[in-house]
């Protein structure tokens, strides 16, 4: 038994399929191409796919990582095209690896959101005045709690610029096992900042990386 990662890009339509349904699309995408998944022990035995971080709904993207365990020598030419040959259209898998990080070492999210209805100085003087905040959802003990984020303190980096009409926002934000902020969180705090709603029309998700701002692999 030995791990691969698998890196999918999940575009078009296929963005409105939620994580819980994508996984079961996996594994049926998985018994079609016939790859040797290893299958837990016990007694309701189910085989190893793990998603390392879900894509909000909506949220395109293009390099997301999965691990399968599998049993059987093949390679990761061979597994790549049986599973792109047995997946739906707007899902990919661009390639097949070796891990070389464990999922808890993902820290950061890089985002590329495509705006209408906020010029670029609008949104620049809003990530920059330093109290943009949003409710987010949380825990305090076995309790559910709603709180508010201030958004500006956890914002790594970003760059603005227009493309086409449109007002085209490269962020960098947390994401992974200790603290996450999405695109739409951040949009929405923008808006109760500008005091009008603004449209994402379009978010992906370009890639992950570690708390050194190294790519994670």
């Amino acid at each position: 038994m030995f791990e691969v990662r698998l890196w999918l890009s999940k575009q078009g339509r296929i963005k409105y399929v939620s994580h819980l349904d994508m996984f079961r699309l996996m594994q049926r995408a998985v018994r079609r191409a016939e790859i040797p998944l290893w299958y837990t022990e016990g007694f309701n035995p189910h085989p190893y796919i793990s998603f390392l971080l879900a894509l909000s709904l909506g949220t395109e993207g293009l390099r997301e990582p999965v691990d399968i365990r599998i049993v059987d020598d093949m390679t990761p030419e061979e597994i790549k095209n049986r599973l792109n040959g047995a997946m739906p259209e707007g899902l990919k898998i661009e390639a097949v690896t070796t891990p070389v990080y464990k999922p808890a070492a993902i820290a950061f999210g890089s985002y590329r959101v495509y705006y209408g209805g906020v010029t670029e100085s609008e949104l620049f003087d809003a990530l920059t005045c330093g109290e943009l905040t949003c409710e987010k959802s949380g825990k305090k003990g076995n309790k559910k709690i709603v709180k508010t984020v201030n958004v500006s303190e956890h914002i790594k980096s970003f760059e603005i610029r227009a493309e086409d009409g449109k007002t085209v926002l490269d962020v960098v934000l947390p994401a992974g096992s200790v603290f996450n902020l999405n695109p739409q969180q951040l949009t929405c705090a923008v808006s109760a900042r500008l005091g009008r709603d603004i449209t994402a029309q379009r978010v992906i998700r370009l890639g992950l990386l570690t708390d050194e701002n190294k790519p994670f692999e």
